[in-house]
């Protein structure tokens, strides 16, 4: 529960900072369930290109039964 809070406020806190001018780097969306739709691809997306955090997710061949 609480956890759904804070994605919520999390998401609220960044459309409410959107810049005003829009530039090229940044474009605003002010539609809210667009915002949401572009917030969730981006974090999807910042979460795909994280480094794995299992050290032995690397080597997955030594963990193989019946070698």
């Amino acid at each position: 529960m609480i956890y759904n809070i804070r994605k919520i406020s999390h998401a609220l806190w960044q459309y409410l900072n959107q810049p005003l001018n829009p530039n090229i780097e940044q474009e605003s969306v002010w539609k809210p369930t667009r915002f949401w739709y572009l917030y969730k691809i981006r974090l999807l997306e910042i979460c795909w290109l994280q480094d794995s955090f299992l050290p032995s997710h690397e080597n997955q061949d030594e963990y193989r039964t019946g070698n």
